[in-house]
């Protein structure tokens, strides 16, 4: 994070009268970077965006097929992809992941619960302590009775974001963390809504074709 962007955050969090305070950086990513901060006393992940000018949205548009801009400017730079156009792009991906966080996880689903969103910042639950945070399951090995936890629940959940109209769309081992003895799914920005995209079961055969194919490394 830059100065700038510690001190805007920092001060928009603070002008909602919540206590904040950065800790630690857990990961960082093309498109966010995730902390560990304390937001009223309590530890939480904070995923803060980069500035849309450092993002690339070359395959957005895959997944925001659909998204409809109501004024014909906002239409228009979208289409163009100039600054103004990146701008709405990246308005549109923050806001998005934290409305089907909040749908996925009133409805049950495996994630951290979301707890709020301030501009360019998703709060949500701290999957992990002060020294310690959940790791992928790509960096670890699960036991028997753990890939059938997993892979089960992992399935269920595929099933239940698409009862409620949404698919993940880059589902993998590299977005599912491991914590206290279950799974838990991130990373849902470029979730696709199966009502407005044309092709939505591809992107949910593909979802589940690479979870099977990861779960099928335990029976070699």
């Amino acid at each position: 994070m830059t100065t700038n962007d510690a001190s805007s955050i920092i001060e928009q969090v603070n002008k909602l009268g919540h206590k904040f305070e950065i800790i630690s950086n857990i990961k960082s990513g093309k498109e966010a970077t995730v902390y560990r901060v304390m937001l009223d006393n309590h530890l939480v992940a904070m995923k803060l965006y980069k500035n849309p000018d450092q993002i690339s949205f070359k395959n957005t548009n895959d997944y925001l097929t659909g998204k409809f801009y109501k004024k014909l400017s906002e239409r228009k730079a979208v289409a163009k992809n100039n600054k103004f156009g990146k701008k709405l792009k990246h308005k549109n991906w923050v806001k998005r992941e934290y409305f089907i966080l909040e749908k996925l996880y009133d409805n049950s689903a495996i994630i951290p619960k979301p707890i709020c969103q301030v501009e360019n910042a998703i709060f949500m639950e701290l999957l992990g302590d002060r020294y310690t945070v959940a790791p992928r399951l790509c960096d670890i090995h699960l036991n028997e009775d753990e890939v059938k936890v997993a892979r089960d629940l992992v399935l269920k959940n595929i099933d239940l974001f698409w009862n409620l109209g949404i698919v993940h769309a880059d589902l993998s081992e590299y977005n599912i963390l491991w914590w206290e003895g279950r799974p838990y799914i991130i990373d849902f920005p470029q979730s696709i809504d199966i009502r407005t995209h044309p092709n939505p079961k591809d992107y949910f055969d593909r979802d589940v074709k690479t979870i099977m194919k990861y779960f099928s490394k335990y029976n070699q």
